[in-house]
């Protein structure tokens, strides 16, 4: 479904660094032909992919203008005045010196990408993704191609086309954050154009007090969220996920009753449930009685591999149930686990007070040691134990 009319137009600045990748390897490309140019226009090129590195293109343009007259069936010389008026925002210009340039060698490195990111530029969308798509079957692994073949079908209103490249451009450059805007926004509205749908078919359907309740719960309205998952589960009442849902709600707002509760029905329509067995195992340390949050935490981590959160208070439980060696044992496992910087400072605070009890003095002094680089790190002023109370 073509939704261009309902999503607003992209404006994306090309990124100057792109060509300045390319550039060299395509100049290099070009003195390997049997018909390499001749000294003269090999130096033009050289010039001005140089001057691109400095971020010239005007002075760029003037060097690959040169050598195009020069040589004007060198297909490299026109791709680097195309990249050039590109940089500038000419880009009628550069859309005429790109399609010369693949018109002198199709299978170009490069070009068609360039050549998608102008049609792109000039809102010719239907272009710009067949070009784009052209280079991908060249370069399937390319993340600038994948971004812009997103970024483009963002633009053309398919976010739904534009999750499929963009997932794999995260996937090969997980780091990067504009890949990950990108990505976001694509499934963002990919979730929008779907609610939409759900909404239309029923409207007051379980599914849409589900949606409703986690957009609620994303912009942190817990009561919101809290009465929509309600809603939902007057409407589908053995759904395990949705008493949830609705528990942590309850402990985001610290009623720690109703959210036990919620997580007792998890657990009857779901035995052995390692979330919901964690989750009252945690509000019952927290509650004050560890003894019978240490009974459910063990279960919560015979049911699945324990994570940090779950080693972490079963340490602390077994530590406040008057068994320490035991509780370092869990305590040091949750460090181990990929915890969260508060869960280290947690993690760091309980087995601080855990190696006193045992005299173990500089294991003691290691703990605070770690404790306060990591408080010095993140500017905190409080204690751990104050939000573990």
């Amino acid at each position: 479904m073509n939704t261009s009319s309902k999503t607003k137009r992209l404006t994306v600045p090309f990124n100057p660094f792109f060509p300045c990748l390319l550039l060299c390897p395509l100049l290099l490309h070009a003195q390997a032909l049997p018909t390499a140019p001749d000294p003269e226009v090999g130096h033009l090129l050289q010039s001005g992919a140089a001057a691109m590195h400095q971020g010239k293109p005007a002075e760029a343009e003037s060097f690959f203008r040169q050598a195009t007259i020069a040589a004007p069936d060198l297909p490299d010389a026109h791709l680097g005045l195309g990249m050039s008026e590109l940089r500038e925002g000419k880009t009628d210009d550069a859309e005429r010196e790109l399609s010369k340039a693949l018109q002198l060698s199709p299978n170009m490195p490069g070009a068609h990408m360039f050549l998608g990111i102008a049609q792109f530029q000039m809102n010719k969308l239907d272009a710009a993704t067949e070009s784009l798509r052209q280079e991908l079957t060249a370069q399937p692994e390319n993340v600038e191609v994948l971004t812009w073949l997103g970024i483009v079908e963002l633009g053309a209103g398919h976010p739904d086309e534009a999750v499929g490249p963009l997932d794999r451009a995260a996937a090969l450059n997980p780091k990067d954050p504009n890949v990950l805007d990108y990505r976001g926004r694509a499934h963002s509205l990919v979730a929008q154009e779907s609610y939409r749908a759900l909404t239309a078919l029923d409207p007051d359907s379980w599914r849409v007090h589900r949606a409703l309740g986690e957009i609620y719960s994303e912009s942190r309205q817990w009561e919101n969220a809290i009465a929509e998952y309600q809603k939902a589960i007057e409407k589908q009442p053995n759904n395990s996920d949705l008493y949830e849902e609705l528990g942590d709600g309850y402990q985001r707002l610290g009623k720690s009753d109703l959210a036990s509760h919620a997580y007792e029905t998890e657990l009857k329509l779901s035995p052995r449930n390692p979330v919901a067995l964690y989750n009252l195992g945690k509000i019952q340390v927290q509650r004050g009685d560890p003894q019978h949050g240490v009974a459910l935490l063990r279960q919560a981590a015979d049911a699945s591999s324990p994570s940090a959160p779950v080693s972490f208070y079963l340490g602390r439980g077994l530590a406040e149930t008057g068994h320490p060696d035991e509780a370092v044992t869990w305590l040091e496992k949750s460090l181990t686990q990929g915890p969260s910087d508060f869960m280290k400072q947690s993690a760091y605070f309980q087995l601080t007070r855990v190696y006193k009890m045992l005299n173990r003095n500089q294991d003691a002094q290691r703990a605070a040691d770690e404790l306060k680089k990591l408080k010095d790190a993140a500017g905190t002023s409080g204690s751990a134990a104050d939000e573990l109370k």
